[in-house]
């Protein structure tokens, strides 16, 4: 959350080639609602439902660069299912530049700005565990969404 997924994997998409899919959106699309209105009616493990559900459909579609939420990697199902996917790359990004992103971000349902941080300082050490496991780490703190499409880019490259 907050690290540049959407933003750099359109950049990557467009220096590839490839078609662009973010799956929040796509999950927004389909549900007719936000995020944060899918949270707070159903729950979260509806949204990863949800998440689950679309990974599956992904399989059968073309080759593309997505752009998932943070929390998808809390399911085996769908960490499997993005290894066998592709490859998988993680935007490395410390708490202190998370932080300071999302201080003034709106709609993001774990994100409480009336609450201490140590509660989504949390989720995402749990979540490091997942994260260490992608194909590429690229670290992002100081490098523009461009560089960070350039770096993706030229790593893919090596790896085929």
């Amino acid at each position: 959350m907050g690290a540049g997924k959407t933003t750099v994997g359109q950049l990557l998409a467009d220096t590839l080639k490839l078609p662009f899919v973010d799956l929040d959106a796509r999950i927004v699309l389909r549900e007719q609602r936000s995020i944060a209105d899918i949270f707070s009616v159903e729950g979260e493990s509806y949204f990863r439902d949800c998440e689950t559900a679309l990974l599956e459909q992904l399989k059968e579609e073309p080759t593309a660069v997505y752009a998932t939420g943070g929390g998808i990697v809390v399911r085996e199902a769908n960490r499997n299912a993005m290894m066998n996917m592709g490859c998988v790359v993680y935007l490395h990004t410390s708490w202190t530049t998370l932080q300071n992103r999302l201080q003034h971000s709106v709609g993001r349902p774990l994100v409480d700005h009336d609450k201490e941080w140590d509660e989504l300082k949390s989720l995402w050490d749990k979540r490091q565990e997942f994260y260490s496991k992608a194909d590429i780490i690229v670290q992002t703190d100081g490098l523009t969404p461009p560089e960070v499409a350039r770096n993706i880019a030229g790593q893919l490259l090596v790896k085929e």
